[in-house]
C-alpha cells in the first residue's frame, strides 16, 4: 500500500503529516508513506492511497480526525 501525502510546508503541516503517518501506521503497517513527493501547493493536505485520493483539506476545509484514517482500512 502506498500512501502519499501532500502537505504545505509554508503553513507549518508537518505535524499534522506526523500525526496522519502514525495513525496510518498503527492501522496498516506496511504502509509505505511518502510525504510531498514534489513541492507541495500552499495550504494543501491532500491524502492519496494507491493512486487514489481519500482526503481533500481544500474540499473539506479541514484536517483528517482519527475516525477518519481509521475508516480507510
Amino acid at each position: 500500500m502506498n500512501v502519499i501525502i501532500e502537505y504545505c510546508v509554508k503553513w507549518n503541516y508537518g505535524p499534522d503529516f506526523d500525526r496522519v503517518s502514525k495513525l496510518i501506521k498503527n492501522a496498516k503497517s506496511t504502509a509505505k508513506i511518502t510525504g510531498n513527493p514534489k513541492p507541495p501547493r500552499s495550504g494543501a493536505f491532500e491524502i492519496t492511497i494507491d493512486g487514489k485520493q481519500i482526503f481533500s483539506k481544500f474540499e473539506s476545509g479541514r484536517f483528517p480526525s482519527d475516525s477518519d484514517v481509521n475508516s480507510w482500512f
